[in-house]
């Protein structure tokens, strides 16, 4: 199972000792002792120290107390339907509320850019563009419907391979739920 932001920075917390040989508190007792200061020679003393990037940036997110933008999921959801996205925000709920339907097993894990859903594997993501809502599925098959496109850009993940672009409460209709369906069986 795919782990979201929030979730995916606790294993790296929990795995350090296993990966590197000292726990959190261990690396944050070493840069202290370094005697380092700025963030990004932090960063770099802990990689000469053998850390990866993402685990280096993450100890220095727990000696800033950098607040985790990922805890706070409804935050981000507000966020990204604020300004301009605002009027999106009803299509988002009506969309959710029918999404969250096809079983016990739907996770949302709001981002910063899009909302990916899951099941065991992301199927669908979500995201505020001029147009609408961008609807990126986890398809294996298009001749389920005309309304798939491959997507433009990326939105959210390597695994959309097609997408829909939702402009009103009408288009949240039953032919779209059973894409959506389709997409969270498949995964």
């Amino acid at each position: 199972m795919s782990l979201g932001p929030k979730e995916m920075e606790e294993a790296i917390y929990r795995n350090l000792p296993k990966n590197t040989g000292k726990t959190l508190e261990e690396w944050i007792k070493n840069l202290e002792k370094s005697k380092v200061k700025e963030i990004k020679e932090q960063i770099a003393w802990l990689k000469t120290q053998g850390l990866g990037s993402v685990q280096a940036s993450f100890i220095i997110k727990k000696i800033n107390k950098v607040v985790n933008i990922y805890e706070d999921g409804d935050k981000l959801i507000n966020d990204l339907f604020s300004g301009d996205n605002k009027k999106l925000k009803k299509n988002y709920n009506k969309l959710i509320s029918k999404i969250k339907k096809l079983g016990n097993d739907v996770s949302v894990r709001p981002c910063k850019t899009y909302i990916p859903i899951y099941r065991k594997k992301q199927f669908l993501t979500i995201k505020p563009i001029k147009q609408g809502l961008a609807l990126g599925l986890a398809l294996k098959d298009t001749s389920k419907s005309k309304r798939l496109v491959p997507p433009a850009n990326n939105i959210g993940s390597e695994r959309i391979k097609y997408m829909v672009v939702i402009n009103n409460s009408n288009e949240i209709d039953d032919e779209l739920i059973k894409i959506i369906g389709e997409a969270y069986k498949e995964n």
